[in-house]
């Protein structure tokens, strides 16, 4: 028979339970004399040396006057070694226990709680002590378990009352920080108070914790998708909505603007507005555009089964309803969200953007109002940070973070689609690619269609048919077969796209207008919609899509690192920065077009060159030295607050593959020529790239100095 059962004394003891607003009742009394008569009896041998052993600690006896007194109840047939052996392991479980005694009486706890205060039992060789720890009771009713998807942390909710009956206020405390106390004057002032002395408490945390019973909960702090027991939910403000409706149960706690994503239960009428909803954006925009933003919002939601790398850039100057269109887009997530009220605006910090981004899963989360404006140093910023929120939409990465424990934790990445607004483009031909940018001009939008969306967002119609879809959605993904969908729909849409454009156009634009297919799928299936009006929103969509993207293929040329630098070095020439010289390193001819300035009357003119020289015209190409060149150039984009940041061989490699450098041999951006009696690498470009003129030959004038040819070097 094992001794060792630690277990045991739980079961044998049956230790008295303390209510906390009651009078103590008397405590268990154990009889040492009948007890060790009965053990040495062989009655219960076990059983009854826990008891006598608890007895002997709680008393205060030593390990070796524990030996003694247990070596004289050995069994017949035993030796007192195997005597000992067994009760040694019941002396440490006892002593680890922390067994009191008041003259005769066993208490399992070394903490009591008696008329709504706690004390601390303690026991000496002169005998037990009841030192009062606090003049209130308190408990730890929940141990909250609080998860973002990357993230967990842990808070103990915790309830009081004083000595005299007055109940404290309930609050949640970091569990990290319990041990410390200074959540007590935090939450419940000067009234409730700890017994002097700093290992007090420690006792009073120790206390309060032994004492609890917290039940342990789950609370999510994030939208989106969860795998719960094996079937999907969406989580919102009101709980998870899986195939089976809405489940209050799954708690949630979104902070701030996020617990606006407040979706209504799924109902059986929850789509029959659906043909209404599809029409009204239809017509919302000329182009047909509000389409594409029914389809991000959409596709956003199913972000856990295929992510998003695109974001949605709304550009339109003030009067063009951009913020109340997107504020539309957004109420499909929740009644509370319109024009002007949304989850985020660019005023924000980034890494405030991008913790939010992180937490709106599977869901849009629009930020607003992007304006470039202010110093040079504030415009710089602007683009930075949105250069760092569409990076990590688009690249689906971030920023590691390092902890004060220097432990390294994961990036929050933007897990939905970011929707933005502005007047303003952000910089970065890359950049730019990672966005389909939806230009809207004034008068395009119709204001009465705008206003009847307004009024079914704030009847939460827009609302129910995303809960309906989510419900649909989740079904498919309890059944395996929602990443088929996602697919299926993508790869059907990017056939119909355009090829022209950056590479990643075509994927971008799939991914909005998938969102519509499934959309529609789900219409289909529900009996909502009908086969001739699925094939109009398609073709409606694909030729809004189409539309899109001509409009980006010119600004992503516009935002181009080529096209960049030849404007900017357009603009340094013409306003006097640089200037360009002719192969003798003297005024070419039209020196005016390239940079040169004549002063002084007619009879003692002087013409000199403006700026800093930054190449040679010989015929119809122009010899750059391109370090002279940028220098020059990222001086004034800066000063234009578009600064161009890329560095000279990028610069190079864009002009080489935008088919406007001539490359010498294969590797090398530069070509070897002879000018100003010197041999020199320089990055050659056609004179046409800069001024539309036609080229004047002259000979040499006696000013200018001979070009030494066949240099040998």
């Amino acid at each position: 028979m094992s001794l060792k059962r630690i277990e045991d004394w739980d079961d044998i003891l049956e230790p008295l339970q303390l209510p906390l607003n009651k009078p103590a009742e008397p405590f268990i009394k154990l009889n040492r004399v009948t007890t060790s008569e009965a053990a040495l009896n062989g009655e219960n041998w076990h059983d009854n040396m826990l008891k006598l052993v608890a007895s002997w600690v709680a008393k205060g006896n030593t390990d070796e006057e524990i030996d003694v007194l247990a070596g004289r109840l050995t069994l017949p047939g035993y030796t007192i070694e195997q005597t000992l052996k067994d009760v040694r392991p019941m002396v440490d479980s006892a002593r680890q226990k922390g067994f009191a005694i008041s003259g005769e009486i066993l208490q399992q706890s070394s903490y009591i709680g008696h008329h709504n205060q706690i004390y601390l039992m303690k026991v000496s060789r002169t005998g037990p002590k009841e030192i009062r720890l606090t003049n209130f009771h308190a408990e730890i009713i929940y141990e909250t378990t609080v998860t973002n998807g990357i993230d967990n942390s842990k808070t103990f909710t915790v309830v009081g009352v004083l000595h005299n009956g007055t109940p404290l206020s309930k609050f949640d405390v970091e569990a990290n920080a319990f041990d410390k106390l200074e959540w007590l004057p935090t939450n419940w002032g000067a009234k409730a108070q700890v017994t002097v002395g700093s290992m007090y408490k420690a006792h009073v945390a120790a206390a309060i914790k032994e004492r609890s019973n917290p039940k342990e909960r789950t609370v999510y702090s994030h939208t989106g998708w969860i795998d719960k027991n094996g079937k999907f939910c969406y989580l919102t403000n009101r709980g998870g909505i899986s195939a089976a409706g809405l489940n209050e149960e799954i708690e949630t706690e979104l902070q701030g603007s996020l617990s606006d994503y407040d979706l209504p239960a799924p109902n059986e009428n929850g789509a029959e507005k659906l043909f209404e909803i599809l029409q009204h954006f239809f017509k919302l925009v000329d182009d047909g555009t509000g389409l594409l933003l029914v389809g991000a919002a959409f596709r956003a939601t199913l972000s856990e089964f295929k992510k998003c790398t695109v974001s949605v850039f709304l550009q339109g100057t003030t009067g063009t309803f951009k913020t109340a269109i997107s504020g539309c887009i957004q109420a499909f997530y929740g009644k509370e969200f319109n024009g002007s009220h949304l989850p985020e605006n660019w005023s924000s910090t980034s890494n405030a953007m991008e913790k939010k981004a992180f937490l709106c899963k599977d869901a849009v989360f629009t930020i607003d109002d992007f304006v470039a404006r202010g110093t040079p140093s504030e415009v710089s910023r602007s683009h930075k940070d949105a250069e760092r929120v569409f990076r990590a939409q688009g690249n689906q990465s971030g920023r590691d973070r390092l902890i004060s424990t220097t432990e390294v934790r994961g990036a929050y990445i933007p897990r939905g689609l970011i929707l933005a607004t502005g007047e303003d483009i952000p910089n970065g031909h890359s950049l730019q690619a990672r966005c389909v940018i939806l230009s809207i001009k004034k008068g395009a939008t119709k204001t009465d269609t705008l206003t009847a969306l307004q009024e079914l967002a704030k009847q939460e119609s827009l609302a129910q048919l995303m809960s309906n879809f989510l419900s649909w959605g989740a079904d498919q993904a309890d059944h395996n077969k929602i990443k088929s969908l996602i697919t299926a729909a993508h790869d059907d849409c990017i056939k119909e796209l355009p090829t022209s454009g950056h590479t990643r156009m075509r994927d971008n634009l799939a991914s909005l207008t998938s969102g519509i297919w499934l959309l529609l799928q789900f219409g289909k299936e529900r009996g909502d919609i009908s086969d001739e009006e699925i094939q109009k929103f398609k073709a409606a969509t694909l030729n809004a899509a189409t539309k899109v993207a001509e409009f980006q293929m010119s600004v992503d040329q516009e935002a181009s690192e080529a096209d960049r630098f030849i404007e900017y070095l357009r603009s340094s020439i013409a306003m006097g920065a640089a200037h360009l010289a002719n192969k003798y390193g003297t005024c070419p001819d039209a020196p005016s077009t390239w940079g040169w300035k004549t002063t002084g009357t007619p009879d003692n003119e002087v013409t000199y060159g403006q700026g800093t020289k930054i190449g040679w015209i010989v015929g119809k190409e122009i010899y750059l030295d391109m370090k002279a060149a940028l220098s020059v150039i990222k001086t004034f984009s800066t000063r234009l607050g578009n600064h161009l940041g890329s560095s000279e061989l990028a610069i190079k490699k864009a002009l080489f593959e935008a088919g406007m450098l001539e490359k010498e041999g294969e590797g090398r951006y530069t070509k070897k020529v002879s000018v100003e009696g010197r041999r020199e690498n320089v990055t050659c470009i056609q004179v046409s790239l800069l001024m539309d003129i036609e080229e004047i030959e002259r000979e040499p004038s006696e000013d200018d100095e001979p070009l030494e040819e066949n240099l040998p070097f």
